[in-house]
């Protein structure tokens, strides 16, 4: 299935989502994975790539949020 959405809610817990930009394809993963360095180790956003940017621009309590639900979502 392809879903293409505006709001994170959304799509944070698909299970993976392509980012674009411009038309191009800029990143393609699980959720989780674009938000992390170390998947095995990470308990909050750690990277700086498109959708991480887009996720804490959401703010303070609504980013923690989204990357519960994305963690919850890989570690099943």
């Amino acid at each position: 299935m392809v879903l293409i959405a505006h709001r994170l809610a959304t799509v944070i817990d698909a299970d993976r989502i392509l980012v674009m930009e411009g038309g191009v394809g800029q990143e393609y993963d699980h959720p989780y994975k674009l938000l992390v360095n170390d998947e095995e180790n990470d308990d909050e956003i750690t990277k700086d790539g498109h959708f991480a940017q887009m996720v804490r621009a959401t703010g303070g309590e609504t980013a923690n949020q989204l990357f519960r639900i994305a963690k919850d979502k890989f570690d099943r």
